[in-house]
């Protein structure tokens, strides 16, 4: 379940074999739009409502609800992007010598909050070097994460586990099981009230940040831009893309400032990479997700002034069979994140250990 501040995203995945992975199968898929005002920047500011959004999602209310009711009693769901910290920091220790004492001692260093007032999870990866241990770390406020556990368990779920998004997103996008040697991938997620960028190198996240980019800060744009309703703007921002428009022949002016920041902040997210992290590959992908990413001419911007290939992914790619569900690209893409989650609930069928 992917919550965000205007949408909450269902993905349920079926096993006819508790063997083989081969046999997921897609079993459910459906989204609820939440008004303004009920989270805001990832903090539920009306539970009751958010509450009522979920179990009607769920089929659950009002009983003539069209959705067939979901039986599940469990749940992995998403934390906001921007109220988390995920970064890879490496330890002189031997994988062997570390302890969780180690770990949260060079945790407090990179934190942006308390650690006492902190969830923290990591994941020991494979060592590149001797002697040296790399440790992906992820950690969120308790009062953040708690309120996202009391609200599913308002409902009926109980959480196996709450996601750093961007692993989430990772999980989906980047293709399972394939080589990535001497390459390393981006994944943009440009979505309604944020955006971010993620680097993937060396089989693992490196870091991910958040950008000032997002649909309703271009149909703010656009609205201010041309002098139109809110509706109107946003119609026109679907319509027209990063095309010029004859009709309104300054709406071109209005988005491109907009696009111009994200494309330098995405040029910023990568030279800081170069900068701070060691051994790096080059970066010779962008792999984009988000409802943004059908925005029709970003792609080809991005890939021109980047000088990088980017291209809409495809969230389904590790699924092994979509059952009878109707393929929709476009529409797949927003679903990405509780695409990965899903990926990781039915991970636990597979997998022993803990992983962010």
């Amino acid at each position: 379940m992917d919550i965000s501040d205007l949408s909450i995203k269902l993905v349920q995945l079926a096993s006819s074999s508790l063997l083989e992975r081969k046999s997921l199968k897609l079993k459910t898929a459906r989204s609820v739009s939440l008004p303004p005002g009920l989270i805001v920047n990832g903090e539920i500011q009306q539970p009751e409502m958010v509450r009522k959004k979920i179990l009607y999602l769920l089929g659950k209310e009002p009983k003539d609800s069209k959705n067939k009711p979901i039986r599940a009693s469990w749940v992995v769901a998403n934390l906001p992007e921007s109220k988390t910290f995920l970064k890879l920091i490496e330890i002189a220790n031997g994988e062997d010598e570390l302890t969780e004492v180690d770990i949260a001692s060079q945790a407090r260093k990179h934190l942006p909050f308390e650690l006492e007032e902190t969830y923290l999870d990591w994941q020991i990866l494979e060592s590149v070097e001797p002697g040296v241990s790399r440790v992906l770390i992820g950690a969120s406020p308790k009062l953040i994460t708690d309120a996202y556990t009391y609200l599913l368990e308002s409902v009926g779920l109980c959480a196996v586990s709450l996601e750093i998004e961007a692993v989430a997103v990772t999980r989906a996008m980047i293709t399972a099981d394939k080589d990535y040697t001497g390459q390393a991938r981006a994944i943009l997620d440009l979505g309604a009230t944020r955006s971010s960028l993620i680097v993937y190198d060396k089989n693992s996240i490196q870091f991910s940040t958040l950008l000032g980019f997002s649909g309703e800060l271009v149909t703010t744009a656009i609205e201010q831009g041309l002098r139109l309703e809110r509706d109107e703007a946003e119609k026109l921002k679907i319509k027209n893309g990063l095309c010029y428009d004859r009709e309104n022949p300054r709406y071109l002016m209005s988005v491109a400032p907009t696009a111009e920041q994200l494309i330098k902040e995405i040029k910023n997210a990568f030279t800081f990479y170069k900068a701070h992290f060691r051994n790096t590959n080059s970066i010779t992908h962008i792999t984009m997700c988000g409802g943004m990413s059908n925005w029709a001419g970003i792609d080809s911007l991005i890939s021109r002034k980047l000088r990088v290939s980017a291209r809409p992914g495809r969230a389904w790619k590790n699924l092994f069979n979509l059952g009878m569900f109707e393929y929709n690209q476009g529409k797949s893409l927003e679903l990405a994140p509780a695409i990965g989650l899903a990926l990781r609930a039915a991970s636990n069928i597979f997998e022993n250990g803990a992983r962010i």
